[in-house]
């Protein structure tokens, strides 16, 4: 047993089981709690009677001996049944006397004073609700204990929150580190304890979760109330035409009443006098920059910022070959600006693609810089000399799987064999993403439109699926229909063997430096 000069409260709540010596409370422990910061992360068991303490003592001594003799000993021998029955005998006695001297509770009350409470027919030390755990907090949950063990947290958190906002926060600060609260709630003996050892964790989550408190990157937690909310958009993209780039939007207003509007401009100086979008599930577009302001109509919440939206530019070839030389055509989706160069120069300054140009017949590299509204694109693009209808990957380049490429992992081995080897990938993003989970007319469907997803993002998606609909071991199907980034050309050569692609000219893009 450690020595109590060694004990330290600066961890998780303790429990100390100190020996009665005559007094209320006992005197060491008396003296531990009066030079303690953290007073309220302690709880005491002991007794008020120093003879029960020696006699159970007494009762350990012989418990120990007896022991010591009974294990010498096997079955068969004289004194074996003897032996057995006194440790029975001893054992029972030993618990009859811990009952009886460990019965007091000691802990922080709210005049910083350790409070004491009986415990009504000593110890128990049954099993479950008659555990002496079971029964001590029982006993901390009571009205005899001012409730401070709050059993009751998770039906009560409103009680809680409010406890905690007037307890644990200094008075005039909303916004306090994590830690502080933590330490507050260790230091101050009106605050009550939580059940568990996540218990304050558990309320700090639930109360985020609830929009109670708000917790700022930092890791400082706010209390409420907040500053009204103000009008927001929330785009959601649906997919986009490939060919013509044209992309449907689903336009979700926050904070914007029961009647709202939204109203759309190509730049951020959007107002309420441009023009407003009558269909926020299905809006389209073939612009690349786009600004939505929401505006609440009852004048109950101000409007807010504008939302910016921009599509993803997808840059494409094609070789043409025309009498004796081949030439490349060049496309973007949305419609963008493109310059070029085939030198390796900066292409923001190359040549404005206009028309299909002539490309060497020992190959080369084009280096492509795409620009619509406010957003750039960069692309390169390796043409194989004439006749080598070689796929040419550079392993040590970003890589990207064209949008026009469509993947099927079509069985759940290759599809955990693709998890198993970029989970730990984060840098290799698929789009136009969609789960299938088990087979015929039960089968489940899940489509990501062109939210870009990790390996583990998927794994989780397809675990979580299959534990919701009971079939653990429900077949699986990937499809990916927008295109997948890799950290690299060699993780793009490993993805299309793992998953049985195989690549073509044009199918494989590489972004410059």
């Amino acid at each position: 047993m450690p020595r109590l000069d060694d004990v330290r409260l600066s961890g998780a709540r303790i429990l100390l089981v100190v020996q009665p010596d005559g007094r209320t409370p006992p005197e060491a422990i008396r003296d531990f709690f009066v030079f303690q910061q953290e007073k309220n992360n302690l709880l005491v068991l002991s007794g008020h009677d120093s003879h029960f303490a020696n006699e159970v003592e007494a009762r350990l001594r012989e418990l120990y001996a007896v022991e010591k003799i009974q294990a010498k000993l096997k079955s068969g021998d004289t004194l074996y049944d003897e032996a057995r029955d006194k440790l029975e005998e001893l054992s029972e006695r030993f618990t009859k006397a811990v009952s009886g001297a460990y019965n007091r509770l000691f802990f922080p009350g709210g005049d910083g004073e350790l409070v004491m409470a009986t415990i009504d027919n000593g110890l128990s030390f049954g099993a479950g609700e008659h555990s002496a755990e079971s029964q001590i907090e029982k006993l901390l949950a009571s009205a005899r204990c001012d409730n401070k063990l709050a059993l009751d947290m998770l039906d009560e958190l409103p009680n809680y929150w409010a406890m905690a906002e007037t307890y644990l926060w200094p008075g005039k600060d909303r916004r306090v580190p994590w830690r502080d609260l933590v330490m507050r709630a260790k230091t101050d003996p009106t605050w009550p304890w939580m059940p568990g050892a996540r218990g304050l964790e558990l309320l700090r989550d639930e109360a985020l979760k609830q929009g109670r408190w708000r917790q700022t990157p930092e890791g400082h937690i706010e209390k409420g109330p907040f500053p009204v909310e103000k009008t927001s958009v929330n785009v959601t993209p649906l997919g986009t035409n490939r060919e013509s780039g044209e992309t449907s939007l689903s336009l979700t207003p926050r904070n914007a009443g029961d009647s709202p509007r939204i109203h759309v401009a190509r730049t951020a100086a959007v107002s309420d006098q441009d023009q407003q979008i009558q269909d926020l599930e299905d809006y389209r577009t073939t612009e690349a920059t786009l600004y939505f302001l929401a505006v609440d109509t009852t004048g109950k919440y101000q409007v807010g910022e504008p939302t910016r939206w921009t599509a993803d530019l997808t840059v494409r070839h094609e070789i043409h070959r025309i009498a004796d030389t081949r030439k490349v055509e060049l496309r973007c989706t949305p419609a963008a600006e493109l310059r070029y160069t085939l030198d390796g120069t900066n292409a923001r300054e190359g040549t404005r693609y206009s028309q299909p140009f002539a490309v060497p017949a020992k190959g080369c590299t084009i280096l492509i810089a795409a620009q619509a509204g406010e957003v750039e694109k960069s692309a390169r693009i390796q043409i194989p000399s004439e006749g080598d209808d070689r796929v040419i990957i550079d392993p040590r380049k970003p890589a990207r799987l064209a949008e026009t490429k469509r993947v099927s992992i079509d069985t759940t081995d290759k599809a955990f064999s693709f998890i198993q080897r970029f989970k730990d990938r984060p840098d290799t993003l698929l789009r136009g993403v969609q789960i299938l989970l088990g087979e015929g007319e039960n089968a489940v469907q899940i489509r990501f439109n062109e939210r870009a997803l990790t390996a583990a993002a998927i794994e989780m998606a397809i675990l979580g699926i299959r534990q919701a609909l009971g079939e653990e071991q429900a077949a699986v199907q990937v499809l990916i229909r927008g295109g997948i980034r890799f950290g690299d050309g060699f993780a793009l050569q490993e993805f299309s063997e793992l998953a049985g692609v195989e690549l073509l000219p044009g199918d494989v893009i590489q972004e410059t430096d």
